[in-house]
């Protein structure tokens, strides 16, 4: 008999795929001539953070060389040469006096001029090196630019943000006379742009055009994607199965930049639920006893709430806009042994059919739902070994099986053993052929 594990709690978390975390550079322009930038012409709402430093064209060879993990060829410059926030998105090194930062040659050769312009597979870029590290640590996202515009140690950084409302990332700044350090108000919980349109990437639920062309990651099943696991948060990225490159996520979530919001359906025994990707584990393991009902076919209908205990899922709280309308759908107790219930009226269709004849559906709505034991409704449960000796059998190994099972005529041979009063001990080999006892090795 299945374990029914759909009715113990999804497990799920919020699973966020981030589509580009490229950081802001905002304030990191270096000023050519060495002089006080131009006053910033950040929009109402930018507070400046102050003067920053600059850096002269220099010859890179006249500089230590760094060892970049991502490669990208980069010079270590004096901290003090540079203005903080910009060291601060580099990596550091120690070849110079009071420490340094790894600044990539072209910028140390132009004295941080602008770079060269491409489009990115998010809008409009600015040439970045591999050897800045929010560049390499998204360097599967991102590409060279449309036609290679980029060097092969570097990547098309996006002028904005699409996470972030679009807010510009500063790297298309670098350069310009006008790009002072600013430090811009956080509008990540506007709900739409000034002067109406389509609701900004970052904005929940997202439903304007694909923020990330998902077709730039290798299918790794039925509406998923594989995506760099450096592209997932930490609490999500256990949600998901590894693929070749990566974690397989679903194609909505992604090109949603992690703001899909997940269509309402009627999931077990007529409880709220969400449409889940099949390729998400805790759906996957279970699609055969989840419903479709409105969702896609690689989808199925997970439940917000465990109708075994009451307790939610998480499947109605992926993202921070969603969260259960309706409350919880609990299956009726049934199959009263040792003076309590221990057992639970599960939908008929949840049940496999080899499994139905062993169930009774006393206490339960006749035709339409059978009593399941309860401590098979957990996923975690582990059936316990045991040992029993009876008249018929002798003396045999097998699992403790709950007595809301029907044993029929083979009940006669079998014996307690050392289960707990509510249980029989079911052998899980009988013949030399294997029994099919639930919780034994090899069933379901």
């Amino acid at each position: 008999m299945n374990r029914l594990g759909v009715f113990a709690s999804l497990g799920f978390c919020t699973l966020t795929i981030v589509a580009c975390s490229v950081a802001d550079i905002e304030g990191t322009t270096l000023d050519q001539d060495n002089a006080t930038p131009a006053p910033s012409k950040a929009p109402a709402g930018c507070v400046p953070k102050g003067s920053a430093k600059g850096l002269q064209p220099t010859d890179p060879e006249t500089l230590p060389k760094c060892a970049c993990a991502k490669g990208g060829a980069a010079r270590c410059v004096a901290k003090s040469d540079l203005p903080e926030s910009l060291a601060a998105q580099l990596e550091g090194c120690s070849d110079v006096a009071g420490g340094g930062a790894c600044v990539p040659d072209p910028l140390v050769k132009s004295g941080g001029g602008a770079p060269p312009t491409c489009k990115s597979p998010f809008g409009e870029g600015r040439c970045m090196s591999l050897c800045v590290p929010e560049v390499a640590k998204n360097a599967q996202l991102l590409d060279r630019g449309e036609g290679d515009t980029c060097a092969e140690d570097e990547r098309c950084a996006p002028c904005t943000n699409p996470l972030k409302n679009n807010a510009p990332t500063g790297v298309c700044e670098i350069g310009t006379s006008s790009s002072a350090p600013v430090e811009c108000e956080d509008t990540s919980t506007q709900s739409t742009p000034p002067g109406g349109g389509t609701a900004p990437a970052g904005t929940c639920p997202y439903e304007g055009p694909p923020v990330v062309d998902v077709t730039m990651f290798p299918a790794c099943g039925d509406g998923a994607r594989c995506v760099p696991e450096g592209a997932v948060p930490a609490e999500s990225a256990s949600m998901l199965k590894k693929c070749p490159t990566g974690l397989c996520a679903p194609e909505k979530s992604i090109a949603a930049g992690g703001q899909y919001l997940p269509k309402t359906c009627a999931s077990v025994a007529g409880a709220e639920g969400r449409c889940v990707n099949v390729n998400v584990p805790a759906v996957e393991s279970q699609k055969d006893q989840l419903p479709q009902d409105a969702c896609d076919a690689n989808e199925r209908c997970a439940p917000c709430f465990n109708p075994g205990d009451g307790k939610e899922t998480g499947a109605c709280r992926t993202v921070s806009c969603d969260a259960p309308k309706k409350p919880a759908v609990t299956f009726a107790s049934c199959c009263k042994l040792g003076g309590s219930p221990r057992g639970k009226c599960v939908p008929i269709s949840m049940v496999p059919a080899s499994s139905r004849s062993r169930l009774d559906d006393e206490d339960c709505v006749e035709g339409k739902e059978l009593c399941a034991p309860a401590e098979n409704l957990d996923p975690t449960h582990k059936a316990t070994a045991c040992n029993a000796d009876s008249f018929v059998l002798g003396k045999y190994t097998g699992v403790c099986v709950s007595n809301c099972v029907k044993f029929g005529i083979q009940g006669v041979a079998l014996a307690r053993g050392n289960c707990s009063s509510v249980q029989t001990c079911a052998p899980c080999v009988q013949g030399g052929k294997p029994t099919g006892a639930p919780g034994c090795p090899g069933s379901p």
